[in-house]
């Protein structure tokens, strides 16, 4: 399995991307070292939403910094960052202020806002 084929198979289930990328998670939470490098070598092409796609990218570059995984090349890639701020599921201003403060640098650089646990599963 890859990023792509998990988060292709859950669109095309009818699932959103948030619930897509929860199930990406969970497999590469239980997944070992190399089953991980095998997960996200490479870009999701399933996504068109530039949002998701650098969401992605930060999401792989801060799972790599957290857990000691080499970093795939394609998570650097400048495209990757986002032009406009996106705060996903920010409904309210107060939600908002606080995702700029905790959001996670990988986050940040990306112009993308959310809260310091958006990688936490439980």
């Amino acid at each position: 399995m890859t990023l792509n084929n998990i988060l292709k198979h859950s669109l095309n289930e009818g699932r959103d991307f948030s619930f897509a990328w929860r199930i990406f998670l969970d497999q590469f939470y239980i997944a070992d070292k190399k089953q991980r490098a095998s997960l996200i070598e490479s870009a999701p092409s399933c996504l068109e939403d530039s949002r998701h796609l650098a969401y992605c990218a930060a999401g792989i570059h801060m799972l790599c910094r957290t857990l000691g995984q080499p970093m795939p090349t394609w998570v650097t890639n400048t495209s990757f960052i986002l032009e406009e701020p996106y705060f996903p599921g920010a409904t309210t201003d107060l939600l908002r202020l606080v995702c700029l403060i905790e959001s996670p640098p990988e986050f940040k650089m990306r112009n993308i806002f959310t809260t310091e646990n958006v990688l936490g599963r439980a």
